[in-house]
């Protein structure tokens, strides 16, 4: 059987490090999630007083029906 052994190159030591625009790569993504979640937050506070309206408009209709 042949051997099949191949060399890999090594990886470079010298790698230079990150560029420090990363740094606010990432801090803009943490104040976007942020606001992201605050939205969605909001959003749902909003359905439910919505929903709460209608809620209160379908009870008054029917208390104005079963009056007469």
């Amino acid at each position: 059987m042949v051997n099949k052994i191949v060399d890999h190159p090594k990886k470079d030591a010298s790698r230079h490090p990150a560029p420090v625009s990363d740094f606010w790569f990432a801090q803009l993504d943490v104040r976007l999630g942020r606001i992201e979640f605050m939205v969605s937050r909001l959003e749902w506070q909003i359905w439910m007083i919505v929903c709460g309206g209608f809620g209160v408009l379908i009870y008054e209709i029917v208390k104005a029906l079963a009056a007469d």
